[in-house]
């Protein structure tokens, strides 16, 4: 057997997804692996399902006399194009107009790869499989490359002098896996070429609107360059842009009328939900969710296949002292878009965490555990936790600091155990922590900030008095608060779709029985279609949220 560093260099190989200077080698090995590229992108989205789909729209829809969708769908990515065409297929079933608009190819750079430089890769993967979406299920079908002034070769694109960093930003760290992509080798170049890709889709944006006239323009994120583009361009005509995201539970969407999907703006959920009292079944719904994901269930990612679980062989493999009181911090990726620009009172997530460290180690008895996130791994960050925080520190941790790194499997529902204190920027496990009863500190604008369970942070100076003199735990009601809030994000804020089955970013089913793509056959695909079609609240009634 070939050793892993092997392995790992041959699977690389002509990788089509690339973002730096392919060498010959590289390239040749891309133009033999394209078709199986191809092959397995099909496969992993289910087309054959896809087809089965089209068939049924094909042959039960009504006439498209309803409004005009413009749904965009610029990426072969499989769970999204698989959401996205049960989506559209829902919305020709209740007789809407649905147009597919697909990039094609011709982006010098996007999230799925640079073009400009590996051309004719990411377009050579990506066009073909979004452009066979679209063929399956028989619907309109537009592709950027088809309008941009360069066509489908993202070389031509000419190069733009300014850069906006609202348009680009988002996706310039995203590509570059850094919250400062300015400062990476490469990231002058990454936002020349997406700004050179958001000034042509802007420039080709009012030609499309006007010729193809939607009542809404529907898309994932809303955050990434050329999305923010096209949805600029829509607003200011009037058009409704709805966004949709996958969402921290496991097969069910976030959905927004205005803000970003992965915003999470639940400002109005909240003030709807707040005095709500929960049901003895909501109750239970919520704390067996938040059971399953404490033990690596019940979530769109898991990152170990067992991971240690006791508290105190947890705090003894950290190093923590016994007897020592522990607070404990949970970080983001760096460049993840809930991290960036939810700043309230410090220069970013890394401020935070140095002032936390250096604010325990001046605390006798104290130790802090940063547990780092593990998809630092999976997404091979570029600027990694730890590293970031070493410099800031001059290279050294003080003793009562400690570091989980993103590959250990040591439990962050584990280490929750063991903690007096909580803190965090803009995670999700705050959130969990809180319904638990840990006082938790927040340092960023998170959607859970405010609410009434949380110690929120203004600034350096309160940080500092937190840490000296750090609350008790939480009391019934804040506990209850918390509970209710957990139960309005994960049931009332998501919408499962059942018809689309993932594991691990891969599609292995997609139900296209006509009995549930008919109006009335699933009341989760009934609500989305009719909240995109009417524009109305997409927050779920109670009879929705556990069904």
């Amino acid at each position: 057997m070939l050793p892993p560093s092997v392995r790992s260099r041959l699977s690389a190989a002509g990788n089509a997804y690339v973002f730096e200077h392919p060498d010959l080698v590289d390239r040749a090995a891309a133009r033999l692996r394209r078709p199986l590229d191809r092959a397995f992108l099909r496969r992993v989205t289910a087309f054959a399902d896809l087809e089965r789909l089209g068939d049924v729209v094909r042959r039960e829809a009504p006439p498209a006399t309803g409004p005009h969708v413009l749904l965009v769908a610029l990426r072969g990515w499989p769970d999204h194009n698989a959401f996205e065409a049960v989506v559209a297929a829902a919305l020709r079933m209740r007789g809407a107009r649905v147009t597919l608009l697909t990039c094609g190819g011709g982006l010098p750079l996007c999230e799925m790869g640079w073009g400009r430089r590996a051309w004719p890769r990411p377009c050579d993967r990506c066009a073909p499989h979004t452009a066979g979406v679209a063929e399956r299920l028989g619907l309109e079908h537009e592709r950027l490359a088809d309008l941009l002034p360069w066509g489908g070769d993202g070389r031509r694109a000419p190069s733009p002098t300014e850069v906006s960093a609202d348009a680009v930003e988002i996706s310039r760290a995203w590509i570059l896996r850094t919250s400062v992509p300015g400062d990476a080798p490469d990231g002058a170049a990454v936002g020349t070429d997406l700004q050179a890709g958001v000034d042509g889709v802007a420039g080709v944006a009012e030609e499309l609107l006007d010729r193809l006239r939607p009542d809404v323009l529907f898309t994932v994120n809303g955050l990434f360059s050329a999305e923010h583009a096209l949805r600029e361009a829509a607003k200011a005509r009037g058009i409704r842009c709805p966004t949709y995201e996958i969402s921290p539970r496991a097969g069910a969407l976030a959905f927004s009328q205005e803000a970003p999907a992965p915003e999470y703006d639940t400002d109005h959920a909240w003030s709807v939900c707040r005095d709500r009292p929960l049901e003895p079944e909501q109750r239970a719904a919520v704390t067996g969710l938040l059971d399953d994901r404490a033990s690596g269930r019940g979530a769109h990612e898991s990152y170990f296949t067992s991971v240690e679980d006791d508290h105190e062989r947890l705090r003894a493999a950290v190093g923590i002292p016994p007897g020592a009181r522990l607070a404990s911090l949970f970080t983001n990726l760096t460049w993840d878009s809930a991290a960036l620009g939810r700043d309230v009172g410090f220069a970013g997530m890394m401020d935070f965490i140095e002032r936390a460290v250096r604010g325990v180690a001046a605390i006798d008895g104290m130790h802090l555990v940063i547990r780092i996130h593990p998809a630092e791994t999976r997404w091979r960050t570029r600027e990694t936790v730890e590293a970031a925080l070493l410099e800031r520190l001059g290279g050294v941790l003080p003793a009562t600091a400690h570091v989980i790194g993103p590959d250990q499997p040591l439990g962050s529902y584990a280490l929750l155990d063991a903690s007096d204190l909580v803190l965090g920027y803009t995670t999700t496990i705050g959130l969990e922590a809180a319904t638990a009863g840990f006082p938790v500190l927040v340092g960023g604008d998170v959607h859970y900030r405010g609410r009434g369970f949380t110690y929120d942070v203004e600034g350096p100076d309160d940080l500092t008095r937190l840490l000296a003199d750090p609350p008790g735990r939480l009391n019934d009601e804040q506990r209850e608060l918390a509970l209710r809030y957990a139960f309005t994000f994960f049931y009332r804020g998501f919408v499962p779709l059942r018809s689309v089955t993932v594991q691990a970013g891969k599609v292995s089913a997609i139900d296209a029985t006509p009995e549930r793509l008919r109006p009335g056959g699933d009341a989760h695909l009934d609500w989305v279609a009719d909240r995109l079609l009417d524009g109305e609240d997409l927050l779920l009634p109670d009879e929705l949220a556990l069904a």
